[in-house]
């Protein structure tokens, strides 16, 4: 049996899927991230250590390793198994393809961090994805920020009131807002997540709170959903870039935030936006397909939603 390798290291977490040829699947493994940016050597070691025994992959030849890594992951895989083959197919490709977009194409990702692409003509371009030490405006990590943020100038009186001062202590395990200052500070002695990542994931609960009629979480939302609506704005008209160039989203901002996609459609002139039916390490086995049948249509991206059901893409679903 011939094995392939697909991986999305993303800022929170790490997709990998081991499959054959036909697209079958031989494991799964969803761990912690393996970005040096967002984690130490310690934390990246210990979530490749899990990705390798959750996916088998001691002993095994792996015919091409393919998807988003830094270099340094190969060179520590490479000490387990034996690769034939690494190829980099980045978060643009990866996000087109789990689109069925082939030709060009528009990219807004929202997740941990927040980037703009575009593939025009066979040129690849971007904007944002700074990472969480610079701006990463519209991501999860900007939104958990600002809740956080929100929440300080409440609780020392100087700042509009919001359910988040009491909502984050108690994610956090404490009481409410008068231990507000308690609970931030755990969460730099977390052993097993990093500060970035563990920010980012209060952005659910803005989310939520926001829904709720929390004002100033629903600003929050609000803002996040401009501005990665402005950095794809600028990317657009800064690129002469077509009204007829598909537009699709990928990342789990966009889940169940309703909000942030309307802020977002009004700011990039309300084109049309293509919802994917899968998530973008999928777009990995998508152009597989594409190179080896030289197809790749909505039943297919339908098969492989149900082969890896915890990467189908819905928008209007949480996971």
């Amino acid at each position: 049996m011939k094995y392939y390798l697909a991986l999305d290291n993303g800022g929170t977490k790490t997709a990998a899927i081991l499959y054959d040829e036909e697209l079958n699947r031989i494991s799964v493994c969803v761990g912690g991230s393996l970005r040096s940016n967002t984690n130490n050597a310690s934390l990246v070691d210990l979530h490749l250590k899990e990705l390798i025994q959750g996916l088998q992959l001691a002993g095994k030849t792996v015919e091409e390793i393919n998807g988003t890594y830094e270099a340094s992951v190969i060179e520590k895989l490479g000490r387990v198994c034996t690769v034939k083959d690494v190829k980099v197919t980045g978060e643009l490709d990866m996000g087109l393809a789990a689109a069925g977009i082939f030709g060009d194409g528009l990219l807004s990702l929202c997740g941990t961090g927040a980037t703009s692409f575009a593939r025009i003509n066979g040129r690849k371009l971007f904007t944002g994805g700074y990472g969480a030490a610079v701006a990463d405006e519209g991501s999860g990590y900007y939104i958990g920020r600002s809740a956080f943020i929100a929440a300080i100038r409440d609780r020392e009186g100087r700042g509009e009131h919001t359910a988040l001062t009491d909502k984050i202590p108690q994610k956090l395990g404490f009481s409410g807002r008068e231990e507000l200052q308690a609970a931030i500070f755990s969460i730099y002695s977390k052993p097993d997540i990093s500060p970035v990542t563990h920010v980012a994931g209060f952005a659910p609960l803005v989310i939520k709170t926001a829904a709720e009629g929390d004002e100033v979480s629903l600003s929050i939302v609000k803002e996040a959903g401009r501005l990665a609506g402005e950095q794809m704005r600028y990317l657009i008209e800064s690129n002469y870039i077509d009204d007829g160039v598909p537009l699709t989203v990928c990342g789990s901002i966009w889940r169940i935030n309703p909000v942030f996609f309307e802020e977002f459609k009004k700011t990039v002139g309300n084109r049309e936006i293509i919802i994917p039916q899968i998530e973008p390490i999928l777009g990995v086995l998508a152009l597989h397909k594409i190179k080896r049948t030289g197809s790749f249509d909505e039943s297919d991206a339908k098969t492989l939603a149900e082969r890896y059901p915890e990467f189908r893409y819905d928008i209007n679903e949480n996971k």
